[in-house]
């Protein structure tokens, strides 16, 4: 007797649809991914602004405004220049900024599978660009407006350019390019040479050692020193003596103080770098030992290793700090994707998937999201304290659209500074009214509070603080503070309208509180006629905003 089912419904026995896709559909791995590039797109807009990022934007700004800076690694700047125009302040255009180094990571990604495929299937080479994606340094940082995640497009796509294709001449048109391109981005690009040496010998292996292939490599390396000569003479062209000069100086520099064994001061970083990415730490120490165990020439296991090695870098690279794994890891994840395939063998993709997302979103739920508003109102209080675009004093270029006037006050922008040795400060202040100091990284507390001025050259010491007086937190205005009773020479090294709070004379007149008087640069005698103290204020009665100041506004690596 055949069974009775209402109409409509699927008769006994008969299998339901899935409500998800199984264990092996396609869906997983691209789903993965488009988890953890969301977790990216978030982070791009709620991250704090490292001072980097700053940074980067203010030499924006400086070539916007007509100004020459010096060529060598600021090419960003010409392609980015339509930032300044933005409406907003800094940290809404370094925002937008980010969106573009979305794109830029979007080629990472792409390059990473590409090389990848070369060397394993499809769903394992999906999941290499899922363990960079994850990894907590690269979540944290790929999108931040700095060189490394520009730098390392163009050095993946020409990656997979060399995995990919025989170097005919179109690709090794775009090998070479590419290079040359990287070059200009950032001269650190030559980190990555033991993994195009790699991937070289991998492809001449495959080529059975033809000998036309050496000359292709030579041919590309020829075209990526021509494309770096145009864009540097295109970039350079009518930059100052000075500019290019100091192109010259950063090269020197880089290569003697860069590099040195296991004396960068982020060193351990790279406890924290496995910690926060356990997933890609683990096929990464797997990585070498399954290479060697591959049924493979000798020739070709070394090739592969060769993409281990940036894993190495920060035993001997300086400036091996946390944004630069965004730089470091595509080839680890690419030689990775051996060690994860004897991984999914083992425990099963969808374990291994898990692991890669839940790493991630450990990372992704504690990172700080209370920095951003307290910079945005750091940088309010300045546009309301000094509306006009006035040149400054700090550590980065924060205020973006104001003229910077001394140097990005890194360790080794100070080195740089102590090496020159000469007054920049006082010569900045000399050169165009310096009104504003912002004290927005500490470097300059230790002076104002404790008169210690051992971060500078001892006649900048002197001048700083002689000029500049605490206004509103971290905020500072050239003025004079006079307690009562006392009479002071002052040497006015900032000209400009001066507002008097207090009761002073000033070379003999008299001024009562709140008025404003014009002042040029030079001596001038400073009475306090009150019984209490009183202050000369440059600007016509600055305000003072409402709020408390911000502080803790940076995100710790």
């Amino acid at each position: 007797m055949k069974a009775v089912t209402a109409r409509g419904a699927p008769a006994l026995g008969r299998a339901l649809p899935r409500a998800m896709p199984g264990k092996a559909s396609a869906v997983w791995p691209y789903a993965l991914i488009g988890l953890l590039v969301g977790l990216h797109l978030t982070m791009a807009l709620w991250r704090g602004i490292n001072w980097d990022e700053f940074w980067f934007y203010n030499q924006v700004q400086v070539v916007a405004r007509g100004e020459w800076i010096q060529p060598l690694q600021t090419i960003h700047t010409r392609a980015l220049i339509w930032l300044s125009s933005l409406p907003g302040n800094s940290i809404e255009h370094i925002i937008v900024a980010r969106m573009i180094m979305m794109a830029f990571l979007a080629v990472i990604a792409a390059g990473i599978y590409a090389t990848a495929k070369a060397f394993t299937d499809h769903r394992t080479a999906l999941l290499s660009v899922a363990v960079y994606l994850g990894a907590g340094f690269v979540l944290q940082h790929a999108t931040s407006f700095r060189v490394d995640p520009i730098v390392t497009a163009f050095l993946t796509a020409a990656l997979a350019i060399a995995a990919r294709t025989r170097l005919r001449w179109p690709s090794m048109l775009a090998l070479g390019a590419l290079i040359g391109m990287a070059a200009m981005v950032t001269i650190k690009m030559v980190l990555w040479v033991p993994v195009f040496a790699g991937i070289a010998l991998w492809r001449w292996h495959d080529v059975d050692f033809d000998r036309t292939y050496p000359l292709r490599w030579v041919a590309a390396a020829l075209v990526s020193a021509i494309m770096f000569a145009a864009l540097y003479t295109l970039h350079s062209s009518g930059a100052s003596p000075q500019a290019n000069a100091s192109a010259t100086n950063t090269l020197s520099f880089a290569g003697g103080k860069m590099f040195g064994l296991l004396h960068s001061p982020y060193l351990a970083m790279l406890g924290k770098a496995a910690a926060i990415s356990i997933p890609l730490a683990l096929a990464a120490l797997l990585a070498p030992p399954t290479v060697m165990r591959l049924q493979l020439p000798l020739g070709k296991r070394i090739a592969l290793l060769g993409l281990w090695v940036p894993l190495l870098t920060p035993l001997f690279y300086h400036n091996s700090a946390p944004y630069v794994y965004v730089f470091l890891l595509p080839p680890v994840a690419i030689v990775s994707a051996l060690a994860l395939r004897v991984l999914v063998e083992r425990y099963g993709e969808t374990l291994v998937m898990g692991f890669i997302a839940l790493n991630a979103l450990a990372v992704w739920v504690v990172d700080e999201r209370r920095v951003l508003p307290r910079q945005q109102a750091l940088i309010e209080a300045v546009h309301k304290v000094v509306p006009e675009k006035v040149h400054y004093f700090d550590c980065c270029g924060m205020m973006g659209s104001y003229t910077k006037a001394n140097e990005f006050l890194t360790f080794i922008g100070t080195l740089k500074y102590f090496e020159r040795g000469h007054p920049e400060y006082v010569e900045g202040m000399a050169n165009e009214p310096v009104p504003l100091l912002i004290d927005n990284n500490r470097n300059f507390t230790a002076l104002f509070d404790e008169g210690d001025g051992r971060k500078f050259l001892a006649e900048d010491a002197k001048a700083l603080g002689e000029t500049y007086i605490r206004f509103w937190g971290d905020i500072f205005l050239a003025g004079r503070e006079i307690e009562a009773g006392k009479a002071i020479e002052w040497n006015a090294r900032v000209p400009g309208p001066y507002t008097v709070e207090g009761a002073l004379a000033v070379n003999g007149i008299a001024y009562s509180d709140g008025e404003v008087l014009e002042m040029e640069r030079g001596i001038v005698s400073l009475v306090n006629l009150g019984s209490e103290t009183a202050r000369l204020v440059w600007g016509q009665n600055p305000r003072r905003p409402q709020t408390m100041p911000p502080e803790n506004y940076w995100t710790g690596f």
